[in-house]
Parts: C-alpha cells; structure tokens; sequence
C-alpha cells in the first residue's frame, strides 16, 4: 500500500494535469483504433461485400441480365481497357515487338491501298517506366487512305506517339508521300 501511495503521490506532484490528460486520451484513441483493426474492420468489410454481393443478385432479378453475362461483359471491358493501354504486343518479347509493328503496319496499308514503302526501326530507349521504340516509316497513297492508315496504326498498335510527320504531293500523280516517325511505348517491366 505505501508503494502505490508514494507513486500516486508522485505523479500528482511531477506530472501536470494536461499531460495525464493527454496520457489517458492516447490511450483511449489506441484502444478504439486497435478495436477496430482487430475486431471490427473484418466484419464490416465482410458485411459491405454482402451488400454488394445482394445488389448485384437484386439487379440480376430486375433486369434478367444473368450475373455471367454480367462477368462476361465487364471481363471483354476489362481485355478492351488492356488492349488500349498496352496495344496487341504487350506479351512479346521486344525482337518480336519489331516483326509484329513491321507485320501490323503492312497489313494496315494493304487494306487502305497505300504504298509502304519503307520502315526502319530505331534503337530501344527505357524512359522513366516505359520502353520506347520508334520507327521511321515512309509510305504513299491517296490522302484520305494515308489518313484512315494512321488512325487503324493508332488503334490497332496501342500506345503510340507520331513525333515527326512530313507529307508532300507525288510528283505525276494525286498521291501523297508521306514520312513519319512513330513511337511505340510499353511499360518496362514487360521486356522479357
């Protein structure tokens, strides 16, 4: 008992109020965020993916859209989404990357009449997260085709940057002659 009264008595003489104040409020804010980390959060998350799970079961009676057309649907969302952000040639590797572009970029032009003429790959560039590989391409064609070439090349390749572009009318002809050099970027940690 004295050994208690001479701690009591201590801390009432060394210890100012505000700071057992503060002592008690700290450990009260750490007991409530240790019950909610241990005890209550599990729950809770358990309970909101219920609800969900009953919101998704409840807009399948309403609409008579089967939750596997639904999964169906949101994972052909999900391979657009991919494709658009990584282009066709995200799992090659970055020899075949070139063939790919080169093979890609002929069958484009085959099918808008244009002439490719020429493409040369450049050198391989690793800029901050992303690989860069551009080539310089020289092709020919009526204009509106050289147009549609450029526009399928942007969606069909995924990423791309056209850094230069010169266009310039055939001589003898209503073609154009067109030089560009296109990038195509993915991310690095893909190379293999």
């Amino acid at each position: 008992m004295n050994m208690k009264y001479n701690v009591s008595g201590y801390l009432q003489k060394n210890v100012q109020p505000q700071m057992l104040v503060f002592l008690l409020s700290s450990i009260l804010l750490l007991t409530i965020a240790a019950a909610y980390l241990y005890v209550l959060k599990k729950p809770i998350t358990e309970f909101e993916q219920s609800q969900q799970t009953l919101a998704l079961l409840e807009n399948e009676l309403q609409t008579g859209l089967s939750l596997d057309n639904l999964i169906e649907s949101s994972q052909q969302n999900i391979a657009k989404l991919d494709k658009q952000l990584y282009g066709s040639s995200q799992q090659l590797p970055i020899n075949q990357v070139i063939a790919f572009v080169i093979g890609k970029l002929d069958l484009i032009a085959d099918k808008h009449e244009v002439k490719l003429i020429s493409v040369k790959p450049g050198m391989l560039e690793n800029r901050h997260i992303f690989q860069e590989l551009p080539f310089d391409i020289k092709i020919s064609g009526p204009y509106l085709s050289l147009y549609e070439w450029l526009n399928e090349i942007e969606n069909a390749l995924g990423p791309i940057v056209v850094k230069q572009f010169d266009i310039s009318p055939e001589q003898a002809t209503a073609d154009r002659n067109m030089r560009l050099t296109i990038v195509s970027y993915r991310f690095e940690k893909e190379n293999s």
